[in-house]
């Protein structure tokens, strides 16, 4: 079965929103894939039967970079690994979860929306970017997001990575047969906090 990891985030440089893209390119790094190529509303590697795939578009058009993805790479069926910053986790947590049909996350709603007449299993990987702000507003919560991490932040972000290789190491050695997302998740929860 073909395995896609597909980060979602915005253009440009490095904040709290493109967290996916950072670890995706960690990941193209760490794993000896070869640099991404851009394709026009994505880029794109691959090694063996994974893809590596960026989304190129904004955050809230994740699911027109998804499509001409799929389109263009003629994939007809595949797991699906959409690489995201989840604000509802704290740091450095990581969670893997299936996407459900009420996504609060504007990118990962995008997703949802192009992917329901697909055969794609389709799940997302939350690395944690909160604490959120208290009693934020729309307003003051779009401009946390589009904030930089703080030094100590990052060093957390590097914590948050080794777990991320947990989860990917074994849905790739599982050749995408995940089970039950809850179970997998206590399973490397308690993994990193024996290595910790």
């Amino acid at each position: 079965m073909q395995i896609v990891f597909f980060s979602i985030g915005n253009p440009g440089r490095m904040n709290r929103h493109s967290t996916g893209h950072y670890v995706l390119q960690h990941l193209v790094s760490d794993f000896g894939a070869t640099q991404l190529v851009k394709k026009g509303k994505y880029s794109i590697t691959s090694l063996d039967n994974v893809m590596f795939v960026k989304s190129n578009a904004y955050m809230n058009e994740s699911g027109e970079s998804l499509r001409a993805f799929l389109g263009n790479e003629k994939i007809r069926q595949c797991i699906l690994v959409v690489l995201f910053d989840d604000f509802e986790l704290v740091m450095p947590k990581v969670r893997l979860q299936r996407l459900k049909q009420n996504e609060s996350h504007n990118g990962i709603k995008s997703i949802g929306r192009e992917i329901q007449s697909q055969n794609i299993e389709a799940l997302k990987l939350g690395v944690g970017i909160g604490p959120k702000p208290q009693n934020a507003s729309r307003d003051s919560m779009a401009s946390w997001v589009l904030s930089d991490f703080k030094l100590e932040e990052k060093q957390l972000l590097s914590t948050s990575l080794q777990t991320i290789y947990k989860y990917v190491e074994h849905i790739i050695s599982s050749d995408g047969e995940i089970g039950d997302c809850n179970k997998l998740n206590s399973r490397i929860t308690k993994q990193m906090s024996v290595s910790d």
